[in-house]
């Protein structure tokens, strides 16, 4: 997004948005700017606005919930920490394939 500049989103109704931006700043529904790198989970409020004090990268993302528990590490994302450990348990013993 150019420096100044902004968007107006509509996202489908029930849907969930994070805003991920990587570089520059981005205020979001005229909050104070997010300085990149930075992630803003928005949940399913309604209509967003963008405006970048800088020129900033953005990704969008929105989806419907999954109404199911979420745990993360690192790159793992599992409903429960037990699952992440026996994730990383089968990553380090080469379940996971190589590249």
């Amino acid at each position: 997004m150019n420096a100044e500049k902004g968007i107006s989103l509509a996202p489908p109704e029930g849907q969930n948005v994070t805003v991920v931006v990587p570089d520059g700043e981005v205020s979001i529904n005229g909050s104070a700017p997010l300085a990149g790198p930075a992630t803003a989970r928005l949940g399913n409020e309604g209509d967003i606005r963008l405006e970048a004090a800088t020129s900033a990268k953005l990704l969008i993302l929105s989806g419907e919930p999954i109404d199911e528990p979420v745990a993360a590490y690192g790159p793992f994302v599992m409903n429960t920490q037990d699952e992440i450990h026996q994730a990383i348990s089968e990553f380090q013993s080469g379940k996971f394939g190589t590249l």
